[in-house]
């Protein structure tokens, strides 16, 4: 039967572990995120109307009685009669109602036959409130001749209040003159404030002339921690705003209270993303340079908002500092990041007055970092070709490239596009008017000195080696090259000489060198002075080398450092000089010794790039056979046993660990027969083990000196393939490398200030921030100073961008000259260069060009098509008309 599974609502999640943390920047969106003040119009007319009703039904009384009020369907000769009949809630409710109504020759019977005048319902209204919030002057004139109180407040808000939100503004001017306090402040939670603030939120501006004429004072702090310029700013109600900014001693920088939260008018408004109101403030002399309790600039907030008026008016008129720094170090332009279609807009206006592309917050976040966390690609790409670092790092290590490489891997392709505007054409000013490719490195050099060539090396870091095959890139990875050497060989010659020395230390009993160093102990014990120099020098040398690695564990994870430091130590370990004697177990670490020097010295030949390819397959063929071994090893130990009990008399196996020893070299086809062979004197074994002895060695034979080696061979060969078709590739990858480790030794800071100013010097592409662009002659025959190979790839990218333009669109798109010349690489099988470019662009080219004139003659032609046709037009014209006459 099949299984009974619960519903799709009751399903729960399957237990494989935690779920990893976010990755994302902490906090970093929900700190720009302002709480937003209580907006909200307390007093409208649809909240009288609804508490109307409640009051009425929750009394029990009649809700016909407010329908007919409102319908007229009672009449003033009625009303006595109905009112006295009603009970005191109906009458109530009924004066209440008819106050809204503006029903002010029912108030007489209603107070006649028993309503209360100072009656509320539940939001603190009176009859007074609802009369002046109506604009009723006849009933608010009667309710006052009666003896209402022009200051009354039942719960929240005086009857002004109530006329400010409905804009009544000659019940309002009633009111003051009956005497009502312009001072009275509204006592409603998360919404305490006075007249202008009620005025404001029902953007009454009548109403708001009239209370500030009366001297109401628009800078005072509220019990809310506003003011009335804030309210208008936060609600964008720019007529408030400009009445309010209008009013002599009007301040516009005056700071909120609310709680521990201090902004400016400015800040809200930027917030909000009011232009106009922005733009008002800033006029009246609004400081768009002060920051609130986050350290926002209003500057900030209007990026975070997503506001491109507001952003350029801050910046045009209020002269906003677009590198200004909140607490946690973030500028306007992290939060500018973000998913709305202006967010590119902003960028771009934010970088062009001068901001900072690669500042780093509290995190050592970047705004590159922050649009590719969040998979944001036209931000990512907008922000990389205004000149963002890709390789810059955050605290915790995560580089932006590994960053956009993993979540917005399409805008990749703008670092290329990047490249390719640094390579152009131009012909000289000479008579032979010879063409000149100019690459400029400065895409490259510019983030990272002194250490030039850290920007490539992330990129090999983080997976994307493929950029180095770009021209520019192998070109300055050449040039690179050939400054780097001298510092090279020196690192070199230090281990050579160790190495060499080394090997001296083990000499044969029987050899010539040997009989003359022991008739002449002096000699070696010169020797070992010399080496024990050397090899202090050595020691000074691998501790000031840690420096090239950024920690002390990538240090310890290069099996190089480990081999050369076992060697240092085997030095002091081998020599007989403590107590001149040497001992048996000296020789056995003399015999390491000398195997580990050579063979990091074979590793070190492999760091060059003539030889380098060479030795990577021999590494990898290496580790191959490591894994073939260990996923085979059970058959091997099978048979190395198995021989050892058919086998017991053999001083080949005669214990477990010869045995293996032997079946590896079987593996080879080292086979020994004389195993199946009996000796003539000797007597025969037994058949039937005579005959299992030759079905295990025929088995063995088979599975692995046959079907084992050839798998090896096969992988081998495969591998060793693949690294040839790559090999251009990996030339680059090993200089990036080693020229990087040379770079992190070099200049480091440990050095004297007078040595690393001729490394600067000598060992720099760009010693000078101005000396950044190669000029080379592509065409002409006698031009050494790059390969041919390189330069013909980047004149063709050259010729490419003048077919296409100059201009790079920072608008998402992914095609560049590198693309296309890739996409004529997979789809044409014609021809291969190392680096990765077709050889039959030139054809191309010239087809181009063909296609071109063409089309430019069929166009003349068309147009002398065109001429011949009106000129026979206006023959035939002229005909018509001359036959028309002569009728």
């Amino acid at each position: 039967m099949e299984r009974a599974y619960p519903s799709m609502g009751h399903l729960e999640y399957v237990l494989a572990g935690s779920s990893p943390p976010a990755e994302s920047a902490p906090n970093m969106y929900d700190s720009f995120e302002e709480p937003p003040l209580d907006l909200t119009a307390h007093i409208c007319a649809d909240s009288i109307r609804q508490s109307a009703y409640e009051q009425m039904r929750t009394a029990g009384g009649r809700l016909r009685l407010l329908d007919e009020l409102e319908s007229n369907v009672i009449s003033k000769e009625t009303a006595i009669n109905t009112f006295t009949t009603a009970s005191e809630a109906e009458r109530n409710v009924c004066l209440f109602w008819s106050s809204f109504l503006k029903l002010d020759h029912f108030l007489p019977a209603l107070l006649e036959a028993g309503a209360d005048p100072l009656y509320f319902d539940a939001l603190g209204l009176s009859p007074l409130h609802v009369a002046a919030f109506s604009g009723s002057t006849e009933c608010a004139n009667y309710l006052l001749s009666c003896g209402a109180d022009p200051n009354y407040m039942p719960r929240c808000f005086v009857p002004l209040h109530s006329a400010a939100f409905g804009n009544s503004v000659q019940v309002a001017n009633l009111l003051i003159s009956r005497g009502a306090s312009v001072h009275a402040a509204v006592k409603y939670v998360n919404c305490e404030g006075g007249l202008l603030h009620c005025a404001v939120r029902a953007n009454a501006v009548e109403c708001l002339k009239l209370f500030i004429s009366h001297g109401v004072d628009v800078n005072q702090i509220e019990p809310g921690g506003t003011n009335a310029i804030h309210l208008a700013a936060d609600l964008g109600m720019i007529q408030c705003l400009t009445i309010l900014l209008a009013t002599p001693g009007a301040d516009p920088n005056v700071r909120t209270r609310v709680g521990d939260r201090e902004s400016t008018a400015l800040h809200l408004a930027a917030d909000g993303g009011f232009g106009e109101c922005v733009d008002l403030l800033l006029s009246k002399g609004a400081d768009a340079t002060l920051k609130n309790h986050r350290g926002f600039t209003a500057l900030h907030l209007a990026a975070r908002s997503a506001s491109l008026e507001c952003v350029e008016s801050l910046l045009r008129k209020g002269n906003a500092e677009p590198n200004s720094m909140d607490f946690d170090k973030r500028t306007p332009l992290h939060a500018a990041i973000g998913k709305c279609d202006s967010a590119c807009d902003i960028i771009e206006t934010l970088i062009s007055w001068g901001a900072n592309v690669n500042q780093k917050d509290e995190y050592g976040f970047t705004p590159l970092h922050l649009a590719a966390l969040d998979g944001l690609s036209a931000c990512v790409e907008t922000l990389i070709y205004h000149g963002a670092d890709v390789t810059t790092r955050s605290k915790k290590g995560n580089s932006a490239l590994n960053v956009i490489a993993r979540k917005t891997p399409a805008s990749l392709a703008m670092i290329t596009r990047k490249l390719d505007c640094a390579i152009t054409l131009h012909h000289s000013q000479t008579s032979n008017r010879e063409v000149e490719l100019e690459l400029d490195f400065r895409s490259i050099l510019q983030h990272c000195y002194p250490r030039e060539i850290s920007y490539l090396n992330t990129f090999v870091d983080e997976g994307q080696k493929e950029v180095l095959l770009h021209p520019l890139c192998s070109a300055f990875l050449y040039i690179k090259w050939e400054k780097i050497p001298l510092a090279h060989n020196c690192y070199n010659g230090s281990k050579d000489m160790e190495e060499t020395i080394q090997e001296q230390e083990l000499c044969q009993k029987q050899s010539i060198l040997g009989d003359l160093l022991r008739k002449n102990p002096f000699v070696i014990e010169m020797q070992w002075w010399v080496l024990a120099g050397i090899t202090i020098f050595e020691i000074f040398r691998k501790v000031y080398g840690i420096a090239g690695y950024s920690t002390v564990k990538q240090y310890l994870m290069q099996s190089e450092n480990i081999i050369e430091w076992f060697v240092i130590v085997s030095v002091f370990l081998i020599s007989y000089i403590y107590t001149n004697i040497t001992y048996t177990w000296q020789n056995h670490v003399g015999a390491f010794a000398v195997l580990a020097g050579w063979t990091n010295l074979m590793m070190m030949i492999g760091q060059l790039p003539v030889f380098g390819t060479y030795v990577a397959m021999y590494q990898k063929v290496q580790k191959e056979f490591a894994k073939l071994l260990m996923a085979y090893s059970c058959i091997l130990i099978g048979f190395t046993i198995s021989f050892c009990v058919i086998f017991p008399d053999s001083s080949s196996f005669a214990n477990p660990f010869m045995g293996f020893i032997t079946v590896l070299t079987m593996m080879i086809g080292e086979l020994n027969l004389d195993l199946l062979l009996n000796e003539p004197d000797g007597n025969d074994p037994p058949v039937l083990l005579e005959f299992s002895a030759q079905i295990t060695y025929v088995l063995f034979l088979m599975f692995v000196t046959v079907v084992l080696m050839n798998l090896l061979v096969g992988i081998a060969v495969h591998d060793i393939q693949g690294l040839r078709k790559t090999a251009g590739l990996s030339k680059l990858v090993r200089q990036t490398k080693l020229i990087s480790y040379m770079e992190l030794a070099l200049f480091n800071g440990y050095l004297p200030k007078c040595l690393l100013k001729i490394l600067h010097s000598s060992a720099l592409v760009s010693p000078q921030a101005y000396r950044v662009v190669l000029s080379v002659k592509p065409l002409n025959p006698s031009e050494k100073r790059l390969p041919r190979d390189i330069m013909m790839a980047a004149y063709d990218i050259a010729k490419m961008r003048k077919q296409y333009g100059h201009t790079i669109s920072s608008n998402g798109s992914t095609t560049g000259a590198y693309s296309c010349f890739k996409k004529y690489e997979n789809n044409n099988d014609s021809g291969y260069r190392e680096y990765g470019y077709s050889s039959g662009l030139g054809s191309i080219q010239a087809r181009l060009d063909e296609t071109s004139e063409s089309v430019r003659q069929l166009t003349q032609e068309v147009k002398e098509l065109k001429k011949l046709i009106n000129a026979q037009q206006l023959v035939i014209q002229q005909a018509l008309s001359s036959a028309v006459d002569n009728r």
